[in-house]
């Protein structure tokens, strides 16, 4: 497994010791870690990839002009699904992760046994067998054996299940960097489950509700060589 992880904190001395803590816990648990750094929330706006697909993001809370706080706010606005992490040397902060949906708080200077825990969290959840579906109001999780495929519509995605249909603010881009490797891109509008594909055709698949998505030209070949190797490896394993 990788993770993608965002550090934002306006102290140098504080992210080499918590580039040192996800190191030693990466080794620990044969993980590879790709790490971006920022000194404030302006340059990470400025020079950041978009839209976010870390799957985690520390975010120093206290920094001069941008706050963590606020951060958080226009990346959730913007439909970040991932996981954010305060990182904060006053424990009253910790109210103010509510708001936007924070996974935890970190004490400055960062110790190493709350750090593993947040990350052995995040770890257990990515590697788990369910999406976390946010919104405004609550917070779902869906099998992801009951996901038929994600689709884009505007600045939202619409979730489609075996049995309900969601819509969630985020991008596709965002979503796809969370989920298990039998989710593909099969058009820049579509996630697709393979274990529900009922037919590939043409330009076309059959979903198992018999609901049919598109393949984008682009991504034809690496739908039809995917899916060729999915099906092999249930087909080897006895499934079929």
């Amino acid at each position: 497994m990788q993770l993608k992880i965002t550090i934002l904190e306006d102290k140098q001395i504080e992210i080499e010791r918590l580039m040192d803590e996800l190191l030693s816990w990466s080794k620990k648990k044969d993980t590879q870690l790709d790490i971006n750094t920022y000194s404030s929330g302006e340059e990470y706006f400025n020079l950041r990839k978009v839209p976010e697909d870390s799957n985690i993001i520390f975010l120093d809370i206290q920094m001069d002009k941008m706050s963590g706080i606020d951060v958080a706010r226009q990346i959730r606005s913007e439909g970040y699904s991932g996981y954010i992490i305060f990182l904060t040397a006053f424990r009253e902060y910790v109210f103010h992760g509510y708001e936007v949906h924070a996974l935890n708080y970190l004490l400055k200077p960062i110790k190493r046994q709350p750090l593993f825990l947040c990350l052995n969290e995040v770890a257990k959840h990515l590697e788990g067998n369910s999406y976390l579906f946010r919104n405004k109001q609550e917070l779902i999780r869906i099998p992801y054996k009951d996901i038929l495929c994600f689709t884009a519509s505007l600045h939202y995605v619409d979730i489609l299940t075996t049995t309900d249909d969601l819509c969630q603010y985020s991008t596709l881009k965002s979503i796809i960097s969370h989920l298990p490797k039998e989710f593909i891109r099969t058009h820049r509008s579509y996630i697709v489950n393979m274990a529900h594909i009922y037919k590939l055709s043409g330009n076309t698949i059959t979903l198992s509700n018999k609901k049919t998505v598109p393949i984008g030209r682009v991504y034809l070949k690496a739908v039809i060589a995917d899916f060729s190797s999915y099906s092999a490896r249930l087909y080897r394993n006895g499934e079929f």
